[in-house]
């Protein structure tokens, strides 16, 4: 099967790391192809940021169904342009927010949110606020997460932080924190953590397998129209 996987933003500075990460849980018939945005934010730390995305991931999004894409992912926890791609297309779209947040919900009842930067948990609130117990930041920028000692330390605070105030399981707020001993983490915290990527690709490749894409009942094509 061939999945395809839309970084949202104006650099390939992530490709290669994504790219690895999905070898390693794939499956070993799925054929994956990264690829970014040409024009946008260079990273999407705000909804603001979000919306200048957006109309670049829908035409990415087109462009690569045409090219014989199976399935499709949104690689950024802000999900820009997802519900529009979902009604532009007719194979699966999947964003990493909503796959997690819905592994989460079968592993747990308390859901706790590991959010990049503060001045993000706002908007995350006003989307999840009756999905997740708490939200909390490592008050990162994301360009910054190449550090990865660093990067690894602020989010293992979190996640104890989390487990103190009564969350069971973690979701990983951003598709970005990669290359982290999450295992580790588990196993000394007992919750399980979810890693966005991981959970889009296990549901993806499960709706390729089964034939399933988004209902054209919640998500009905567009209609055809002049845009200028």
């Amino acid at each position: 099967m061939k999945l395809d996987i839309i970084i949202p933003v104006s650099t390939d500075i992530w490709n290669e790391d994504v790219k690895n990460a999905c070898l390693k849980i794939a499956s070993p018939d799925t054929e994956i192809r990264i690829t970014e945005i040409k024009r946008g934010p260079e990273s999407i730390e705000s909804e603001y940021d979000e919306v200048f995305s957006s109309p670049h991931v829908v035409k990415t999004a087109e462009e690569l169904a045409k090219s014989g894409s199976e399935g499709i992912i949104i690689y950024c926890f802000g999900e820009p342009g997802l519900n529009a791609a979902k009604e532009k297309l007719s194979i699966p779209v999947v964003g990493i927010k909503e796959a997690a947040i819905s592994m989460a919900k079968i592993l747990g009842d308390n859901i706790g949110l590991i959010s990049p930067l503060k001045t993000a948990v706002p908007g995350q609130m006003r989307v999840l606020k009756n999905e997740v117990r708490k939200i909390v930041s490592i008050d990162m920028p994301v360009l910054d997460f190449i550090n990865t000692k660093t990067l690894e330390e602020k989010i293992e605070n979190k996640v104890k932080e989390l487990v103190l105030d009564g969350c069971d399981v973690v979701v990983l707020g951003c598709g970005s924190m990669l290359n982290i001993d999450f295992e580790r983490m588990q196993k000394e915290y007992g919750v399980p953590i979810i890693i966005p990527l991981n959970a889009a690709i296990g549901i993806c490749e499960y709706l390729i397998k089964n034939n399933l894409t988004q209902s054209k009942l919640a998500y009905p094509f567009p209609p055809e129209k002049t845009i200028k």
